[in-house]
């Protein structure tokens, strides 16, 4: 008889295999996109559609496919990808968007196929199939109210657990010793000297004139000064007396401490510093004249020089001029010397000017990498300065401007200021084509950037080593490896430039490549030897390489890199990479080992995200009391599936039962089903063989699955004892009675 079940329970697990096969849909969030990736049969025809704008399908050359979503949601949200569904006939799977987004795919290793949604105007490809009708008895629901059929008043399996409430107590700070007063002072003091030294530029668009008297003379008198105890104009009193002694009362001209006010544009009226012959004839005699009697710095001179250095682009020249006098320094002048030189704006002078209605807007913009959340642009005043400057400072800037233009969200501005330059020169400098080439990419014209990016890097030239940056970068997020041309560029520079500006992004550049090649070893021995390098960068840096780890690492060079090393990356990597080694981590058994991981400092503990892989990783561990409390407050179908695992862990296989019957998981009820006794509900009400033999088919390995693995052993070890159970309850219900 036992020889008969066992015969029995293999032709079973053999013939259903062969019939069926099961496709992987793993996924991750990558920033500004989502990623979908199918593990594929070798040379398996596909093609992908967006049939409206909320919906798109992968469909297949054949059918009879079954999908495993089971890990898709726990890794991401339902911001892009509202559900997956299979197609009918199972010859393909649908994806439902829950914004105007459009879907890429591409092939990847022969087997792995990548699917990206990215926000955008989705272009429809052909008319959406037909769906067919579904009764109210089989509607599908997901959601905070997931189920089959139609909705109940109350719903035991989604019962409405309510977040326990922390009585939590405010913390009060302790009263310091610090005397208000002093700290007025010092920092008005400080204010005041950082004014003097050229380091803040303000505007008093809240601060009064001093006898606020409009036809005060240039001459008149200092105007009379507070009582010295009265702390609440200390700081104001201090600031008007430096701006005074410099700016005389004009309220645009000097400091700009949190205020609102924009340079005027006498001040940057750059067109009007020079002309034809500032070179050969207007400087010559400027330098001349800069010295006058006893060895004096003439400062109208100086001022006069400096714009004129300015004028034909030579920022330098004109910032070591400045130095030749700190106290006469215009503040104004050295932002706009280092702006021409490529530099960034670091001391503040044109902040929170990309809105105004003049040319301070064009040179706040050029002088900022980033800017600030909620931050606004006036792009027509920005291309009506540009249209002011002098042709040499227009092609100077211009390829800057209209990248920082396209990175801001106005990619058409850019293109006009780029079409426009080429008209005025008569041709496009290199420059230009490089401009034109990362607007495209930010326009997700991925294709035509990445041959020009990589034109540009492999020859010789001002742009080379951010073009190699750049082709890494688009190879590693299309999870491509990186080709060995590039790789030796990146190293190359890495070490040329390693003292410089551009030295940390390229060693961030060559890790990226040595990770996505698979020299794992010797991209995390970079990693941990690069002390040098900023901690901003090294942990970009981590978080990279940790993801690239978890997506596409065997499972012994993982291990290797992660198992004993949370500590070491606490503080350095982000949270998603975390979660990400985590999720793997759990994947592979590990429980303990993922716990360490998403304990990291950054870990936000009350996420969505995290609570999951808490149950997860409580569900591992045995512990199915402490996943129901990690679940509480929370809905959706994954949540369902991992309190059902509770539940049955927990002997509630009637629970159990329900639960995976709702979320459309027939092998799992009709096995929790079994399990409770509940032969009515199985599929035929006296096969219990065949029900067993179900149960034991569904711990055993595909006859498809590749080589073994560790979660695959993990996995079967882990079933043995529950099948041998399930192997003893089925004899003794066919026990046959004693005569």
């Amino acid at each position: 008889m036992i020889r008969l079940v066992v015969l029995m329970a293999v032709f079973l697990l053999w013939s259903v295999s062969a019939f069926a096969q099961e496709i992987r849909v793993r996924s991750g969030e990558h920033g500004d996109f989502t990623r979908l990736v199918l593990d594929l049969p070798q040379d398996m025809q596909w093609q992908l559609a967006q049939p409206d704008a909320r919906q798109a399908e992968i469909r297949f050359e054949t059918g009879g496919y079954a999908f495993d979503l089971s890990g898709v949601f726990s890794r991401i949200d339902r911001a892009r990808v509202a559900d997956l569904s299979m197609l009918p006939e199972g010859d393909g799977m649908r994806i439902d968007l829950a914004c105007a987004c459009v879907a890429s795919a591409f092939l990847l290793r022969g087997r792995m196929l990548v699917v990206d949604i990215r926000p955008g105007e989705p272009a429809v490809s052909e008319p959406a199939l037909p769906r067919p009708a579904l009764t109210a008895l089989s509607e599908l629901r997901v959601g905070s109210e997931p189920g089959i059929g139609p909705r109940k008043t109350e719903n035991a399996l989604m019962p409405a657990f309510a977040p326990p409430t922390v009585a939590g107590t405010s913390a009060v700070p302790e009263k310091s010793g610090t005397d208000p007063d002093a700290f007025e002072r010092m920092l008005s003091e400080q204010l005041a000297t950082a004014a003097t030294e050229g380091l803040l530029d303000p505007a008093l668009r809240g601060l009064l004139r001093p006898n606020a008297a409009q036809d005060m003379p240039a001459n008149a008198q200092e105007p009379s000064r507070p009582a010295p105890d009265d702390p609440a104009s200390t700081a104001r009193t201090a600031i008007e007396a430096e701006i005074a002694s410099q700016a005389s009362y004009d309220l645009q001209s000097r400091i700009r401490i949190g205020g609102t006010a924009c340079v005027p544009d006498s001040k940057l009226d750059v067109a009007a510093w020079g002309g034809e012959q500032t070179l050969e004839a207007t400087i010559p005699d400027l330098r001349a004249r800069l010295y006058g009697e006893f060895d004096r710095l003439d400062p109208e001179v100086l001022t006069a020089l400096a714009r004129a250095y300015l004028h034909i682009g030579f920022g330098a020249e004109a910032r070591a001029l400045l130095e030749l006098n700190p106290e006469l320094r215009d503040p104004v002048l050295v932002a706009l010397a280092g702006i021409v030189d490529g530099e960034a704006d670091r001391a503040g002078v044109f902040a929170g000017q990309t809105d105004c209605d003049g040319f301070a807007s064009l040179w706040a913009l050029a002088g900022a990498s980033a800017l600030p959340d909620g931050s606004t642009i006036d792009g027509d005043a920005i291309r009506r300065a540009f249209e002011k400057l002098p042709l040499n400072l227009r092609a100077l800037l211009g390829p800057h401007l209209a990248t920082r233009l396209a990175e801001e969200g106005q990619p058409g501005v850019a293109r006009n200021l780029l079409s426009q330059l080429a008209r005025a020169m008569g041709e496009s400098s290199e420059g230009m084509v490089y401009s034109a080439a990362k607007i495209d990419r930010l326009e997700g014209a991925v294709d035509e950037a990445r041959g020009v990016l990589e034109a540009f890097a492999t020859r010789p030239g001002a742009h080379a080593p951010d073009a190699v940056v750049a082709a890494i970068e688009i190879a590693t997020e299309r999870r491509e490896p990186v080709g060995a041309r590039m790789t030796e560029l990146s190293a190359a520079y890495a070490t040329e430039l390693r003292e410089t500006e551009k030295g940390p992004e390229l060693w961030r550049a060559h890790l990226r490549a040595t990770i996505a090649n698979g020299a794992y070893d010797t991209g995390f021995g970079s990693f941990w030897d690069a002390d040098d390098i900023p901690e901003p960068t090294r942990a970009a840096a981590a978080t990279e390489a940790l993801t690239l780890l978890a997506e596409q690492a065997p499972d012994t060079a993982f291990l290797k890199q992660t198992v004993a090393r949370a500590n070491r990356f606490d503080g350095i990597a982000a949270p998603e990479a975390a979660l990400d080694v985590a999720e793997r981590l759990l994947d592979l058994g590990l429980a303990d080992e993922a716990a360490r991981w998403a304990e990291l400092t950054g870990v936000d503990r009350a996420a969505r995200r995290t609570r999951l892989l808490t149950a997860r990783i409580h569900l591992a561990r045995s512990e199915p009391e402490a996943a129901e409390i990690a679940l509480i407050g929370l809905q959706g179908e994954d949540v369902l599936r991992l309190r059902a695992e509770a539940r049955r862990m927990m002997g509630d296989f009637d629970y159990a039962s329900t639960a995976y019957d709702t979320l459309g998981e027939a092998q799992q009820a009709r096995s929790a089903a079994w399990l409770a006794g509940d032969w009515p509900a199985l599929d035929g009400a006296q096969d219990t063989l065949g029900v067993t033999a179900a149960l034991i088919r569904s711990d055993l390995p595909e006859a498809e699955d590749p080589l073994p693995s560790l979660a695959l052993a993990e996995r079967l070890a882990g079933t043995g004892a529950e099948t041998r159970d399930a192997l003893r309850a089925l004899l003794e219900d066919t026990r046959l009675p004693r005569d």
